[in-house]
């Protein structure tokens, strides 16, 4: 079973490619069908699957455990990053009815200010969770706990911590 951290960190470079990709659809001069719709599904799947895990599994957890050894400022990390999240789902609804357009072949641009927007925020929020997340759980979760989410992130079901 892969570890929790490696899980997170490699959706965070399957986030990064996607970004790459949403770029490109906003500069490109000729609609791209495919890569449109490899945006959408991912946005729309594994990427809000991510939040998700991040906000029901990890960052509860997380901040359980800064609690016990009086990390206020990780709970305040956690209570940021879930803010970022519903941020960025509002982006990405303003961005999607666009890219969906170019997915199903209906033509029409992405609005490149709106792309920018976007993906500074996602990088901006995977930045602060590799300083700041990824460290404080490499130093708090036990064996058990990093087994336990990483299953849970791969099956992407919703079970107690």
């Amino acid at each position: 079973m892969a570890d929790c951290l490696a899980v997170l960190s490699g959706c965070h470079q399957s986030i990064e490619a996607q970004l790459a990709t949403l770029e490109q659809l906003c500069r490109s001069g000729s609609p791209a069908p495919a890569e449109a719709r490899a945006v959408v599904r991912y946005f729309d799947g594994e990427g809000r699957q991510h939040h998700r895990d991040e906000d029901e599994h990890v960052f509860p957890l997380l901040r359980s455990l800064a609690a016990q050894i009086g990390r206020a400022d990780i709970a305040a990390v956690m209570d940021e990053l879930e803010r970022e999240h519903a941020s960025m789902h509002r982006q990405w609804g303003l961005l999607r009815e666009n890219v969906s357009a170019l997915a199903e072949g209906r033509g029409g641009a992405v609005d490149e200010d709106q792309v920018m927007r976007f993906a500074w925020l996602y990088r901006r929020h995977m930045q602060y969770e590799a300083a700041v997340v990824l460290p404080f759980a490499a130093e708090a979760l036990s064996e058990e706990q990093r087994a336990a989410l990483a299953s849970r992130m791969a099956s992407g079901g919703v079970v107690a911590a």
